[in-house]
């Protein structure tokens, strides 16, 4: 009826008004909506004319489009000059620009506002299982509205029990699009897994959704010979390993004709192996009309696959005789050999192969020789190492079988290269630590037989003092020098030697020993055991001019779990909380100074109170007797349990002075678990290195920075003391 009472009343406007009048084009005022709107609450504006000639008609747009009335959503309320805009029930899809248009005959104005509300996240379209082929792309979908605009995160589960889950980035081939949807080009068998849409703009709870992406394998043909060979009246075997999805259909054909089995003198077979199957044609007592080429070919669900094995059957000479290595100097060998008996004027060529023994293998080396040569020159060898030499003949046919392996070593040359990575630094006071690494393996030119390590005080006119290291097959050596000045800089450099002499020695290193010792490891003591925590206490030993500047303390639970974190060295205590109750805990503590950080304490070993609990646990019910149950058994209960509180009270009292005063044990357990203690041994500090914990010290003057003030969830400081 408004819209209706509007009309007719512009009608009568503009009859009473003249041609000759002069009309003003509107104006309209600016209006906003709310900024504080919620989901489900009503909204209106206002949209009102600065000035214009009556009549005027308003209409109202969202996104370019005309508004029109709808029951219980929109409702349009006009006068002359004023046009309200009602929206009812407000909802993610109300939100956007909103334009007022007014027109009358002299023109037209028009405003606009944009609605907006916080909105918690919401799903367009939710994650959906989703099943793809190896090598092609996949697309997880995750549809999420809101406002502010959700940040959407992707997350894969890794592990057996899929309960861990790492963030998934934009690289390589992972991208997560401006929609949410997460596309993983050329896929492959680690691509398939459990992942999570999440979701949050800080209106409201996040949400999440869990998806499972399954990677189907085509088949793929991982290994087949592409030539072949077998002597004749011999049986000839062509191998194609497949990988892909079960069911596997293996089938063969020989020059484009399909073999079908039992075939004369054909045999075929398949075994499956952790990823596929490995298929195996039989060709026995093999005569030259065998000859030719062999497809393998394989399908399964999700595709298919062929591959050729091209046979040839020969008839090959017998093997060079005779064959020996003489001359051997530290880089070449002169090799002789005989022609094979009965054959030698069909030979082609002779080819040697010779090859580096080493525990990787090495590259394999093929030279051609002409068929009269009875003997070459292998050059380019590396000393000090051991070669297998072998020769072969070739015919028109194919070749024969290689000669007896024979084996030789060449003669040592000194190393040709310095040992790398050393590293040298103080100890304390009156020792420096060089660590470093053998030079790179094919430099050796034998068998190391260890290293030299020279030193010399900084600009001094003197030779270098050198002290032998023998070479163990760990992969870094180590070593101390003794007996040094306080405070004095020191050159150091390190050269491997082995039986034909020294190497080249590494750069000079210049590290100046301590002017001062770390501290020694603090005495630690238990001060309180309970179900979640534990209290220790601890005393330093002064053995230098320096103050222990801070603590770090050190845990291990259980299942090997580390954790660490500091304490300023005005401390002498500390309360682990967040522990489990029941568990076996290792406790120790180091100090540091100005000159680094001292040894460890002896592990303590510590039981926290209580029962350990038992994952997965659910007590069987019966049904008891009445005798049994709560209304009878509650009274006995109470009575017994007093004498025994009384009883345990006292023991346990009597077994907590008993522990003050045996410290050697240092084993703590509650009453109602006792272990026999066997004490660990003491931990040797194998270098002055700083701590990896103790990257920064937040607590010491040339320090700064944040390292030590973060604590583990499971670690808090002791209550009502004041830290910095």
């Amino acid at each position: 009826m408004a819209a209706k009472f509007a009309v007719f009343t512009s009608i009568i406007l503009s009859s009473l008004a003249t041609p000759g009048n002069l009309l003003d084009s509107p104006k309209i005022l600016p209006f906003h909506f709310p900024s504080n709107l919620e989901l489900g609450t009503h909204v209106h504006v206002l949209c009102g004319l600065s000035k214009g000639s009556l009549p005027v008609n308003f209409v109202w747009k969202k996104k370019s489009e005309i508004l029109f009335p709808l029951k219980g959503k929109i409702e349009f309320l006009y006068d002359a000059d004023v046009s309200n805009l009602k929206i009812k029930n407000l909802e993610s899809n109300d939100f956007g620009n909103y334009t007022c248009v007014a027109r009358n005959e002299a023109g037209e104005d028009s405003y606009t506002s944009q609605l907006i509300a916080e909105a918690p996240p919401f799903w367009k379209e939710q994650p959906k299982d989703t099943e793809a082929v190896h090598g092609q792309s996949a697309s997880l979908h995750c549809g999420i509205g809101g406002y502010p605009r959700p940040k959407i995160t992707w997350k894969k589960a890794y592990g057996t029990q899929s309960k861990d889950f790492l963030v998934v980035h934009n690289e390589y081939k992972k991208t997560i699009l401006e929609n949410g949807t997460l596309v993983i080009d050329s896929l492959k068998e680690a691509d398939e897994g459990v992942y999570t849409c999440e979701a949050e703009n800080g209106v409201g709870e996040g949400i999440q959704a869990t998806v499972r992406l399954s990677v189907h394998a085509p088949p793929t043909v991982t290994s087949v010979k592409r030539r072949t060979s077998a002597k004749r009246g011999e049986t000839a075997v062509i191998e194609c390993e497949i990988t892909g999805e079960q069911p596997l259909l293996v089938s063969w054909e020989k020059d484009g004709t399909k073999l079908t089995m039992p075939f004369t003198r054909f045999e075929t077979y398949e075994e499956a192996n952790g990823k596929g199957v490995k298929a195996t044609l039989l060709i026995s007592n093999v005569q030259r009309r065998d000859q030719g080429n062999y497809l393998c070919s394989v399908q399964n669900d999700y595709g298919s696959v062929k591959d050729v094995t091209a046979l040839t059957v020969q008839e090959p000479p017998e093997s060079p005789s005779d064959v020996k290595v003489i001359s051997v100097n530290s880089r070449s060998a002169q090799v002789i050999w005989g022609a094979p008996s009965g054959i030698s004027t069909s030979i082609k060529q002779f080819v040697i192969m010779f090859w580096k023994n080493s525990k990787v293998s090495g590259k394999l080396h093929q030279v051609s020789l002409t068929s009269t040569e009875t003997s070459t020159l292998l050059r380019d060898l590396q000393p000090g190492n051991e070669y297998t030499v072998q020769l072969l003949a070739e015919n028109d046919v194919g070749r024969g079988d290689p000669s007896d392996p024979v084996t030789f070593e060449t003669k040592e040359e000194e190393p040709e290269a310095p040992p790398v990575d050393v590293e040298v630094e103080a100890a304390d006071s009156h020792t420096l630590q060089i660590s470093w690494k053998p030079p790179p393996t094919d430099t050796w030119n034998g068998q190391l037989k260890g290293y030299h390590v020279g030193y010399k005080v900084e600009g001094s006119a003197s030779q270098l003092a050198y002290e032998t290291v023998i070479k163990t097959n760990l992969r870094e050596e180590k070593t101390l020098l003794r007996n040094l000045r306080p405070s004095t800089r020191y050159s150091v450099a390190v050269n491997a030697f082995n039986s034909a002499g020294d190497g080249p020695a590494s750069e000079e290193i210049v590290t100046s020993t301590l002017n001062g010792d770390p501290p020694q490891s603090p005495e630690v003591k238990v001060k309180n055991v309970s179900q979640t925590s534990v209290t220790i206490m601890w005393s330093p030993r002064v053995n230098s001019d320096a103050s222990v500047e801070q603590y770090v303390l050190e845990y291990v639970d259980t299942d090997q779990n580390k954790q660490e974190f500091h304490a300023p060295g005005s401390h002498k205590e500390y309360c682990i909380e967040g522990l489990e109750s029941g568990q076996r805990y290792s406790i120790r503590v180091a100090a540091y100074n100005m000159f680094g950080r001292g040894d460890f304490s002896p592990s303590l070993v510590v039981i926290t109170e209580g029962n350990a609990r038992v994952p997965g646990y659910e007590p069987i019910v019966h049904e008891t007797p009445f005798y049994f149950r709560l209304y009878f058994v509650i009274p006995v209960v109470a009575s017994v349990t007093v004498i025994l509180c009384v009883i345990v009270v006292a023991w346990a009292c009597l077994k907590r002075a008993h522990y003050i005063e045996g410290r050697k044990a240092q084993l703590y357990v509650s009453y109602q678990q006792r272990l026999t203690y066997v004490p660990p041994s003491e931990i040797s500090r194998d270098s002055r290195a700083v701590d990896a914990a103790y990257d920064i010290p937040w607590d010491v003057p040339n320090g700064g920075g944040s390292m030590g003030r973060d604590r583990s969830s499971y670690v808090k400081l002791k209550q009502g003391q004041n830290y910095v």
